[in-house]
Order: C-alpha cells, then structure tokens, then sequence
C-alpha cells in the first residue's frame, strides 16, 4: 500500500502589526512581575551593601582590640582602651540596628505599594 504524501502546509509569514500587538501584550502582561523583580534587585543590593558595611564595623573592632593589646603597657591602660572601643562599637552598632528597621521598612512599604499598584491595575484590566 503506498501512503500519500503529507503536504506541508503553507503558512503566511506574520504581518508586523500582529507581532507589534503580541509583543505590546506580552509586555503589558510581564510589567508586573519586572517591577516586583526591579524592587527585589534593589532590596537585595541595598541589604548585600548594609551587611558590607557590617563586617567592616567588625573587623575596625578586631583590628582596634589587637591595637589596643599590642600598644597596652599594663593591664590598667589596656582595660580602659578596650572599654573605650567597645563603646565606640556598640554606638555604632546600635546606628546599624536603626539603619536595618529603615531598610525593612522601606522594602515592606515598596512591596505593598507594588501589591496594591498591581492589583489596582488588573482591576481595572477586568
């Protein structure tokens, strides 16, 4: 038995304003979730940034303590030395806790405000 041949068949190739149209679509359907990773990329620098500055809090701390122990001449001058340095360290530190409130504050209030910019735009797309 012999099978007829399966003809291919011809297909237009696609007009521009269809493409401009799927293309405008697939834009206005992904804006959303572009601004949602736009805010978390911005989150994530300004956290990856805020522990940076951390540990380099940490290690001014490490290296001003072994500072403070090489230059130490008796036991009384080191212990006032050290006390100093840890006041300094907890000054900062307690800057550092009020700056990580701010940073999740803001990145809460960016995300709601992306929750209800978006649901106040599929709102009004229904």
């Amino acid at each position: 038995m012999s099978r007829k041949p399966i003809e291919k068949e011809r297909t237009m190739a696609v007009k521009i304003e269809d493409f401009s149209a799927y293309t405008g679509f697939a834009r206005r359907a992904m804006a959303p979730a572009t601004r949602f990773n736009e805010a978390v990329a911005g989150n994530f620098e300004r956290l990856a940034r805020f522990q940076h500055d951390l540990a380099g809090d940490w290690l001014q701390f490490a290296i001003d303590q072994m500072q403070a122990t090489v230059k130490a001449r008796d036991i009384g001058t080191l212990l006032s030395r050290q006390s100093e340095i840890a006041s300094k360290f907890v000054d900062k530190a307690t800057q550092r806790q009020q700056a990580f409130a701010r940073i999740a504050t803001e990145a809460q209030a960016g995300v709601a405000h992306w929750v209800d910019e978006t649901s106040s735009a599929a709102q009004r797309a229904a």
